[in-house]
């Protein structure tokens, strides 16, 4: 009873433990877009998945330094919403990323969390030293960025450099890193000439950087603002500089790895965000702050784009082993090894074939008996991929068939005259047929054809045909014949699949238009109300003015013909077809699709221009499916500025022609498209937005592939991203 009672007692206390929540609050320097913050904020989710002590719940702060910081209003402000936000829930543990969201807990500690212990992350060693002796309770990971061995290991790469050229910017964390740098590089002594290109505007740096020559390597933490006050991220200047540099450039930061900067030696920040997990989980376990074994160093490792390592001429024997390289393209034999290997057997294989054949040759009989096994070899062969061998002798007409396969055999026998072979094929395709063989003749093209043949029984199969002159006799054509039925049953029905896929994608579409909808159709169904009203009181007026009700009248007929232009509209985009190709006017297009979506723009208060080209050629397409790309992109555009401030809510809409071909350009003033998914953004079933299916996009991009054209896109350098539709001009028979 005892036991049992010990038992009862402790499950509770099991139960209770097992569903513990612990709040844990990360507070980031700068916006949430930074690539450093998102690289972080991936090692840090990583490392506190499954924590020992029960559920974690991550919530973000972005301070947005870069933007705002420097402001002891504005710093009020944040503690104040930071208070309120957690008045009632308390964190346990807060994260400090970055060096100014240290410096705010450390200041407001008392104020904010005091009970609350602190992990640094990504907090620059030179300023914790610059800090009064801290809390016991405040722990992290320094991290040192190593400037000096960067631009070192440059010099050796580049021995005939002559001048070392620093870029930074003009928001106060840039001139940090140039008072830090002036300091570290006094030590290059003679070898090298220092220049300092600090605070220029953009467009000034890039005519210099674009000026240095080879004998210059140009190093840069990348800036946040520049001498104009334009507002950057450092990966956007840098790779800014990197297109515009005629010398290699290098910096300490492993999220410049890609924008065309060589490299450097460098910590990463998703390193610095499992090691800052890894505290946070030891905290969470029960651990003392100062019990903790904390690492004095986040590792530096030297990092490199291999494509910038070729580009700069560097030798790879210079590169040291232990190195990571990034887009290195494996060598053949580290990217085909099982398939090397296949095929260096297959060519022992056939060498060894090839001497057994020429010994064989010395015995005619064994040679017979070798060529018959090959026949029986091709014949199984044949009959297993369902294919038939003919041979057309043109003097005399006539076709030979090996009888391989029954269906793919022609009717009538093993040879027949050439107008015999016609009499299964379809109707429908006979003259088609007849006029490719023809011109194959006459020609000496290669022939290669497919064409529907129907059985006694009516089966209908389809059979593809290939075939070539006889160069050793020149009246004399080879060639197979092969069934590809099930082959073209399955394109048929992908071509349904698509199309039902293209109209589920408008329907779906359409359903987010309501707003529109309804607007474009209350409109003329209001105004044709208000005119019956009218009309009905006019009309039990003595005397009735006749001339005013025919005017009444005439307004009720025009709105109505305005609400079933709507309808039809609608109509087309709901109805489910096969592709219908007709002149097409792309001004128009733009123009219409702009009206049924101008609800939904005006809702999301959205500014609208357009540029439309004027004598803007016609061209060849199916409006529905053209419409529905265009409102696809509209739609996009308008969800990529929902959080985008109201004033900067800008889309625009241009036309162009020329070189044959008609152009329109959907830009948007969102945040843009990040650079590892420009490549993915057209892939199926792969979204930006947390609530898209991925098939919007990779339908426009098939529907405009299958009118000949293109669709690519970009990301603006004021920001945004431009969708750019490419369509060849209607060419009139």
């Amino acid at each position: 009873m005892v036991l049992l009672w010990v038992v009862l007692a402790m499950l509770p206390s099991a139960f209770t433990d097992a569903g513990t929540s612990h709040t844990v609050v990360v507070l980031y320097s700068d916006d949430r877009f930074l690539p450093a913050n998102i690289e972080a904020d991936r090692g840090l989710r990583a490392a506190i998945a499954n924590p020992e002590g029960g559920r974690v719940e991550l919530f973000d702060e972005h301070f947005d330094n870069s933007h705002f910081g420097g402001s002891t209003d504005y710093e009020r402000t944040i503690l104040t919403y930071l208070h309120d936000k957690y008045a009632s829930r308390t964190p346990e543990i807060i994260v400090a990323g970055g060096d100014e969201a240290l410096g705010f807990v450390l200041r407001n500690r008392t104020r904010l969390f005091p009970r609350a212990p602190v992990v640094h992350m990504g907090v620059d060693a030179f300023f914790l030293q610059s800090l009064p002796k801290r809390p016991v309770d405040v722990i992290g990971v320094p991290v040192a960025y190593d400037a000096s061995g960067t631009i070192d290991q440059a010099l050796r790469w580049h021995p005939r450099a002559r001048r070392l050229v620093i870029v930074t910017g003009t928001a106060p964390s840039d001139r940090d890193w140039e008072m830090k740098l002036r300091g570290e590089t006094g030590r290059l002594g003679g070898r090298v000439t220092v220049e300092f290109l600090a605070g220029l505007p953009s467009a000034i740096l890039l005519r210099r950087l674009a000026a240095v020559g080879p004998d210059a390597v140009v190093f840069t933490p990348g800036y946040y603002e520049d001498g104009t006050g334009r507002v950057f991220i450092p990966r956007e200047s840098a790779e800014l500089m990197a297109a515009a540099s005629t010398a290699p450039i290098y910096s300490p930061f492993n999220t410049f790895i890609g924008t065309g900067v060589v490299g450097g030696r460098m910590p990463t920040y998703e390193s610095m965000g499992r090691q800052a997990g890894a505290l946070v989980n030891a905290l969470i376990a029960g651990s003392a702050p100062t019990a903790l074994e904390v690492p004095k160093i986040t590792p530096t490792d030297l990092h490199v784009d291999w494509r910038q390592v070729q580009r700069w001429g560097i030798e790879e024997s210079q590169v040291p082993k232990e190195t990571i390289v990034h887009f290195r393209k494996p060598s053949l034999w580290e990217a085909y090894r099982k398939e090397t290997i296949a095929a260096t057997s297959a060519l022992l294989l056939l060498a060894g074939l090839s001497v057994q054949l020429t010994i064989e040759r010395r015995s005619l009989k064994r040679t017979g008996a070798a060529l018959k096994a090959n026949e029986q070899l091709m014949t199984i062969a044949a009959r297993a991929a369902r294919l038939a061998m003919w041979i057309w002798n043109a003097a005399d007409n006539r076709i030979s068939v090996a009888p391989l396969q029954a269906r793919a055999r022609p009717a009538g026998g093993a040879s027949m005259q050439f107008p015999d072979t016609l009499a299964p094929v379809h109707p429908d395709d006979r003259e088609e047929v007849n006029r490719t063989v023809e011109q194959a003749l006459d020609q000496n093209q290669e022939l290669d054809l497919e064409y529907r043949t129907i059985s006694v029984e009516g089966e209908v199969r389809w059979i593809a045909i290939l075939g070539r002159m006889d160069h050793s006799n020149r009246s004399q054509w080879l060639g197979i014949a092969l069934d590809i039925t099930e082959r073209k049953q399955a394109q048929l029905q992908a071509a349904q699949d698509r199309n039902a896929l293209q109209h589920l994608a408008r329907v779906s579409m359409l359903g987010q238009m309501s707003a529109s909808i309804a607007h474009q159709l209350n409109q003329p169904l209001t105004a044709i109300l208000a005119n019956a009203e009218a009309a009905q009181q006019m009309l039990v007026r003595e005397p009735v003015d006749l001339q005013e009700v025919r005017l009444i009248c005439d307004d009720i007929v025009s709105q109505d013909h305005r609400a079933a232009a709507v309808i039809r509209r609608l109509g087309a985009l709901f109805k489910r077809g096969e592709v219908q190709l007709q002149p097409v006017d792309l001004n128009a297009l733009s123009t219409e699709s702009l009206d049924l979506l101008h609800t939904n723009l005006a809702i999301d208060r959205i500014v609208v221009t357009t540029e439309l080209a004027d004598d803007l050629p016609m061209l060849d397409g199916d409006k529905v499916q053209l419409q529905q790309v265009l409102l696809n992109l509209i739609m996009n555009a308008a969800d990529a500025m929902r959080d985008t401030p109201v004033v900067m809510r800008r889309l625009m809409i241009a036309t162009e022609a020329g070189n044959a071909q008609v152009r329109l350009r959907v830009s948007d003033h969102g945040p843009g498209i990040a650079p590892p998914d420009l490549n993915n953004i057209f892939e199926p079933f792969w979204s930006g937005k947390s609530s898209g299916m991925g098939i919007g996009l990779s339908i426009c991009q098939s529907i405009v592939a299958a009118h000949h054209g293109t669709l690519t896109v970009a990301n603006n350098p004021d920001g945004g991203a431009t969708f750019l539709l490419t369509l060849p001009t209607f060419q009139a028979a």
